[in-house]
């Protein structure tokens, strides 16, 4: 049907409908381009397009399982990318292969001079990755800060601002003696012992003004920064000195060579193992057959172990048998009532022992008494021998006794006691 064969009513309806389909086709194009560039923005943020981006590149001996585009880590976090791989000339006999690699930011702020380029396996398929160690010491591969190159004058004239360092090292002529490290403060006397060694020009970094792209890259010959970034193309970067492990297929190829020359050792292990288990195959017979024969040997050692638990101790019925163990006892009992005896006649001894004791000492008590009692009775005996031996010497004297006692052939004895004249004095 033909549009001017519609009604006024249907043609205003049709108009309305393609309008409003018009204005869906326009919004829904508008939010499908505002959504492709919010994912190539994402995506742009995400891989770091916007950032700045600062070239390295190292020397490795062997490029397998590293490619173009490859991520480079720092810290665990993916810092970069490689960028370039090329071999070196044939004549170049120190090194193999070329790669350049960019560090985004903030990632080349951490890479100093002391910082090395390790390549180590990233799988067991082959592949490999390039990690960069953060720096500990020394200078920035690249100025963070601002950079200027001062006369000694107009650096003395900055002394004591804030912030400002030494972006160099300055040594002394013909000698590895260091008059002045990178980040050490403006000083007076640094500048006179630079200006004595023939220094003119510093270099001076300001770090309380960062930059967002650097422009000054670190000189290892020159222990200086130079200038960056007229050619970017043709600047290859910072030189990071590489740590390098062998890539995954020369470690296989190294156990492999391994494995075959300890394979003869091996397979001799194996047939000694072999003769081993054939000895031991052979031993196990023999000792089934060990077994067989000490089988009697285990049922006496039965019955002598049932005959030693027994209740009676059979053991002591083999030493000593029954009639010796009946006069034994026997024995033991009558010496144990000889030993009663003994005691109780050694209980009556020593108690007749005592009453004699006792006796002794009345005795010596009554004589004790006595001697106490009669004074004179020493001097009663004394008497009592002085006239004894008057009554011998008058007898001895006599006609009808005289030949009794012989003649002496000394002097006749006297008396050693002298005799008292009158009443004893």
């Amino acid at each position: 049907m033909a549009l001017q064969d519609l009604t006024p009513q249907l043609r205003t309806r049709l108009s309305r409908l393609e309008r409003v389909v018009g204005w869906f086709v326009t919004i829904a194009t508008f939010l499908l381009l505002f959504g492709l560039a919010y994912y190539v923005y994402q995506t742009a943020q995400r891989r770091g397009w916007f950032l700045t981006k600062m070239p390295y590149f190292t020397f490795v001996r062997n490029a397998a399982g590293l490619t173009v585009g490859d991520r480079v880590r720092l810290m665990g976090f993916d810092a970069g990318e490689i960028t370039e791989i090329t071999a070196m000339p044939p004549e170049d006999q120190y090194l193999n292969v070329y790669i350049r690699f960019l560090v985004k930011e903030p990632y080349y702020g951490y890479l100093w001079e002391d910082s090395r380029a390790k390549v180590g396996a990233a799988d067991f398929l082959g592949h490999r990755f390039i990690e960069v160690t953060k720096g500990t010491n020394d200078a920035p591969t690249y100025a963070l800060h601002e950079l200027k190159e001062l006369t000694i004058p107009e650096a003395a004239q900055l002394v004591g601002s804030n912030g400002l360092v030494f972006a160099e090292e300055i040594y002394e002529p013909s000698t590895t003696n260091v008059i002045v490290h990178t980040s050490e403060p403006l000083s007076h006397e640094k500048l006179q012992k630079a200006a004595e060694q023939g220094t003119k020009i510093v270099q001076v970094v300001n770090k309380n003004v960062p930059v967002k792209s650097p422009k000054w890259i670190w000189d290892d010959k020159r222990a200086r920064y130079k200038p960056f970034g007229k050619d970017k193309k043709e600047d290859k970067g910072y030189w990071l000195r590489v740590e390098e492990s062998p890539a995954l297929t020369e470690r296989l190829e190294g156990v492999i060579n391994a494995v075959e020359g300890a394979l003869p050792d091996f397979l001799a292990l194996t047939n000694k193992l072999t003769r081993v288990l054939t000895n031991a195959a052979s031993i196990v017979s023999h000792a089934d057959e060990l077994l067989v024969s000490a089988k009697p040997v285990v049922t006496n050692f039965a019955r002598i172990t049932a005959n030693l638990s027994g209740p009676k101790g059979s053991l002591g019925e083999w030493l000593l048998p029954t009639n010796v163990s009946l006069q034994l006892q026997t024995t033991l009992a009558s010496a144990s009532a000889t030993m009663t005896t003994a005691q109780t006649n050694l209980n009556l001894v020593s108690s007749n022992l005592l009453d004699s004791l006792e006796n002794v000492a009345n005795l010596t008590s009554n004589l004790h008494a006595q001697v106490q009692a009669n004074a004179f009775i020493l001097t009663e005996i004394s008497e009592l021998i002085v006239n004894a031996d008057d009554m011998v010497q008058g007898l001895k004297r006599h006609w009808l006794l005289k030949s009794a006692f012989g003649q002496g052939t000394n002097q006749p004895l006297e008396s050693i006691i002298k005799p008292r004249i009158g009443n004893g004095k």
